[in-house]
């Protein structure tokens, strides 16, 4: 278990926190969603469990998990004849939004724990799922907006430490949950969709460009493209109307159209099946159709002593 956090009330006599309640504030130094948002999960955590010291709770230690989520417990209300237990979350760095998944989660590691509540924090914002499945499991839900909120309701003073702690440095580029060293950039590439198949099953129009290795249209569906569609296997089941090319096979299954022009190496029309408009087959070697994409996530090459470091890799807010 990990506690790299230092509260407000560790720092409370310190000259920065001197500091930061005199003249000193600059008047540019505000919070705002955005801000909040561009937060490495440590300076979320941070920035949250200095917000509850504020509000008077007495804090637990914190858990910090490989996927960059940090959890601790706090007890609000502590010195009155009714405390309320609580578990605070943040979601994963790679996630920073919350789905019903995330919420179900979160929910049942709040059971596990007699009569606590849970607080669930997700800067990106919940789903309107994800909320309907907070309000039934009594889930209290905390976006970038809602601590924007607690921290303009509060004196500039007040706010001038936590300001300190959540900008100093680099504050945006993510830490190693596990050696909590900053996280570098790696670059790659990644082959578009090859290997994934594109299986339309809504009828309608088509606006966007459609490029797989496999596409197939879905028996009941009606769809026509706006755009030529490219790829390296066709299947059509339902009704397709537009402009096809294919670098690979073209199979018409029982019941499907193709209407438009089709350019393909081959074409099996199964029984049931119609081919209409114009038809040639293509010659030559076969064009590459997908185009490799440069991609960068945020990787770990820190301390080569621990092994878990080489498997955190955080993907690009």
């Amino acid at each position: 278990m990990l506690d790299p956090f230092r509260t407000l009330a560790e720092l409370g006599d310190s000259p920065r926190a001197r500091w930061a309640t005199g003249a000193a504030v600059e008047a540019e130094a505000a919070f705002t969603p955005e801000l909040i948002l561009s937060l490495d999960w440590m300076r979320l955590a941070e920035l949250v469990r200095a917000i509850s010291v504020q509000a008077g709770c007495e804090l637990a230690r914190s858990m910090v998990l490989s996927d960059g989520s940090v959890m601790f417990g706090m007890m609000e209300h502590p010195h009155t004849p009714h405390p309320q237990r609580a578990l605070v979350k943040t979601v994963p760095w790679n996630e920073w939004g919350a789905t019903p998944e995330t919420v179900m989660r979160f929910a049942r590691e709040v059971r596990t724990a007699s009569r606590t509540r849970g607080i669930l924090v997700a800067p990106a914002g919940f789903t309107p799922a994800a909320q309907l499945a907070a309000q039934q499991h009594r889930i209290e839900t905390v976006d970038a907006a809602a601590l924007h909120r607690v921290l303009t309701a509060w004196p500039r003073e007040r706010t001038g430490l936590l300001w300190e702690i959540a900008t100093a440095g680099d504050f945006a580029t993510p830490t190693c949950p596990i050696c909590l060293d900053k996280l570098s950039r790696y670059e790659g590439t990644a082959p578009g969709e090859a290997g994934h198949c594109r299986v339309i099953r809504e009828s309608g129009l088509m606006a966007e460009q459609v490029q797989a290795e496999c596409v197939e249209i879905a028996a009941g569906a009606e769809v026509t493209f706006l755009h030529e569609v490219r790829s390296r296997e066709l299947r059509i089941a339902g009704g397709a109307v537009g402009d096809f090319v294919c670098e690979g096979p073209v199979t018409l299954l029982p019941g499907g159209v193709l209407d438009g022009t089709l350019a393909a190496r081959s074409v099996q029309v199964e029984d049931g099946a119609e081919l209409r408009g114009r038809f040639h087959i293509l010659q030559g070697p076969p064009m590459p159709f997908v185009k490799e994409v440069r991609i960068w996530r945020w990787r770990c090459q820190g301390d080569r002593s621990k092994p878990e470091c080489q498997g955190i890799v955080f993907e690009p807010h």
